[in-house]
């Protein structure tokens, strides 16, 4: 890794609060960098490194590696590996590197500069030690999820990283405790570009993936649509989308916020006896259309069987997963992705199910 002035360094780390800096050129935004990026709070980029995407969320999350990353040949499956998922403010940022640096060299300088500013390096590795090579690239699609095509600008900027030589990829993943007890993680996945001219990157040039997560709670943005409303919407529209039902991460375990929300739905179908309803879920892109599917049905059901533990008659429940099939907004920016993950009441209105 090229370093700044030592100097430089440290007021930069004192200045911004943050001890986490990567070597650059400048602080600045680059000539060829893509319009409206610039590099992470307190990150700094390797010298000549040129962003071509980024994304931003207030409040996303972001899933760790702890350990290799496995391919069970005998099963056909990847092996269960300890890794953690943290939540808050997400900063991701895609950068092609330098030509003639390598992965080797990428690795050593995150780390390197990581540990200097104080994290904690929770898992570091490369080629084999980081995953079993020539399966699908298992750290793309089990950490990062990047399961997609290239339909979004996202997935373009993740094409390379789903399709790279494993033997020459590496990761970084570092955590720091602020004083305030605050934690900022850092990971960095670093992999040579197999795809001629992809996205206008030359063959062989190295591209690393960098995540910075600044660990904070939710804010409740959501005001809770009580009964009567709902049957406002339904009256006029057939349907009402609600997003006061929320998840774990990949899974269907209801959080215990959703519980307000519930009561309301069971509340607004024991004034209406004779409404049946359809209870559909939806997702985002992230990740693969079967995947998704199989999710929003999954928690579909998760919601019916909580309306019928609250005394909702269960022949009057449908549950529906739908995936992302019917977003309401776009999914190429975080602000879209939030509106389509939800869960809509449609009245069945005499239809008949299934």
């Amino acid at each position: 890794m090229r370093h700044l002035p030592r100097r430089l360094h440290r007021s930069a780390l004192a200045a911004l609060g943050l001890a986490v800096l990567l070597s650059a050129a400048s602080g600045g935004v680059l000539a060829a960098d893509a319009p409206g990026t610039a590099d992470p709070p307190g990150l700094k980029r390797f010298e000549g490194s040129e962003i071509f995407f980024q994304s931003r969320a207030d409040f996303d999350e972001l899933k760790v590696a702890l350990e290799k990353v496995e391919w069970d040949v005998s099963k056909a499956v990847v092996k269960p590996f300890r890794s953690t998922t943290v939540e808050g403010r997400r900063t991701t940022t895609y950068y092609r590197l330098p030509e003639r640096v390598t992965t080797l060299e990428a690795f050593r300088g995150y780390r390197q500069e990581l540990e200097e500013a104080g994290f904690e390096i929770v898992f570091a590795a490369r080629g084999e030690e980081l995953e079993t090579p020539s399966y699908n690239n298992q750290v793309a699609r089990e950490v990062y999820r990047m399961v997609g095509n290239y339909a979004s600008p996202e997935e373009k900027a993740q094409w390379p990283f789903q399709h790279t030589d494993e033997r020459q990829a590496a990761y970084v993943a570092g955590r720091k405790a602020g004083a305030d007890g605050a934690e900022t993680w850092v990971t960095a996945y670093i992999v040579p570009n197999t795809h001629a001219n992809w996205l206008r990157i030359p063959e062989g040039v190295v591209l690393a993936r960098v995540d910075l997560l600044e660990v904070q709670a939710r804010k409740q943005r959501m005001a809770l649509v009580e009964s009567d409303e709902m049957a406002e919407r339904i009256a006029l529209d057939g349907r009402i989308a609600l997003y006061g039902i929320e998840f774990d991460h990949d899974s269907a375990e209801i959080r215990a916020s959703a519980e307000p929300t519930l009561a309301e739905i069971a509340k607004l179908l024991t004034a209406r006896a004779n409404l049946s309803i359809l209870v559909v879920g939806h997702t985002d892109t992230q990740g693969g259309f079967d995947y998704n599917r199989k999710l929003s049905q999954r928690r579909a059901d998760a919601v019916v069987a909580r309306l019928v533990a609250l005394g909702v008659a269960k022949e009057r429940l449908f549950p529906v997963g739908v995936g992302f099939a019917a977003p309401v907004a776009t999914n190429t920016t975080e602000e879209g992705r939030a509106r389509n993950r939800r869960v809509e009441l449609v009245d069945l209105a005499g239809g008949k199910f299934p």
